[in-house]
């Protein structure tokens, strides 16, 4: 559950000002308000002065994000965030008796626990080395892909004809049965790999027609199918000639998820702690 609390937590930032190019580099027209400082002017409401120090802590306060600034968003959505700002402002000071009610105190407890989780994993650190470490510990377990499979096949209309192709390769084995399916690839498969004597390459089974891949992968390298193998395609004749069965997801493409699993873990064990020194008793069934 903290950790689903935690997530919602960090991606609201996430989506608050999407399209918006906050972080990121941003196109010529969508370049920041020039000019703008902390204790810039924004606006006033009554005589008194708002600044864009105000307006980012609003703003930071919305979205969980302290690193979101005013002058770094696109000049014409300054504006927009200046308006919301003051609008909090104005109907405030209608609004807020509402701070002396319970629930109220009750709602504040629990935005100070999650902008309190905010900070807290934005401090945690995690190094790069920590996160090959977790990679290379976990690689079989969270990073193995879907054997990627060599092979060469035939296809042909007429079953019958596949079936005698089959027959005619039994019993050879090794370089010989390579040889010999190239050639027989090559004078009947009506395939575009037939130029190259059915050979396929590397690839995925999920990639090719069900039946197809089926038939693959039961196969041992440098087995044949015994009997031909009906896709939309015809009937083929399938040859595996290698099983790469250790390959994973290369660990700069996951870098950045495995850094926020281990920042999460960590202030998981945290709250933990709080938990593990908090004397609880529930008087209710409680899951």
């Amino acid at each position: 559950m903290k950790k689903i609390l935690l997530s919602a937590t960090i991606a609201i930032s996430a989506f608050a000002f999407a399209g918006m190019g906050g972080h990121t580099k941003i196109a010529h027209n969508m370049a920041p308000m020039k000019g703008l400082t902390e204790n810039s002017v924004v606006a006033q409401i009554n005589g008194k002065k708002v600044t864009v120090k105000d307006v980012n802590a609003y703003m930071q306060g919305m979205t969980k994000d302290f690193r979101i600034r005013l002058q770094d968003l696109p000049a014409q959505h300054v504006g927009d965030f200046v308006k919301k700002y003051v609008d909090t402002e104005k109907y405030y000071q209608k609004a807020k008796s509402i701070t002396k009610t319970p629930q109220y105190k009750a709602l504040m407890k629990k935005i100070a626990v999650d902008l309190w989780m905010t900070q807290e994993y934005n401090k945690i650190k995690v190094s790069e080395k920590d996160a090959k470490s977790f990679y290379d510990k976990n690689k079989d377990l969270y990073f193995k892909t879907t054997p990627k499979l060599k092979a060469r096949h035939i296809v042909v209309k007429d079953e019958k004809l596949a079936q005698k192709l089959i027959n005619e390769l039994k019993g050879l084995h090794g370089k010989v049965l390579e040889k010999k399916f190239a050639e027989l690839a090559k004078k009947y498969s009506i395939g575009p790999s037939k130029v190259d004597g059915g050979e396929l390459g590397y690839f995925e089974p999920k990639t090719m027609a069900q039946p197809f891949a089926d038939a693959v992968l039961k196969l041992k390298v440098g087995e044949i199918t015994k009997k031909p193998v009906q896709t939309r395609f015809g009937y083929h004749v399938i040859l595996l000639e290698d099983k790469n069965t250790k390959n994973y997801v290369p660990f700069s493409k996951v870098k950045g998820q495995i850094i926020a699993y281990l920042k999460n873990k960590k202030l998981d064990d945290e709250l933990t702690k709080i938990d593990n020194s908090t004397k609880v008793k529930y008087l209710v069934p409680v899951k």
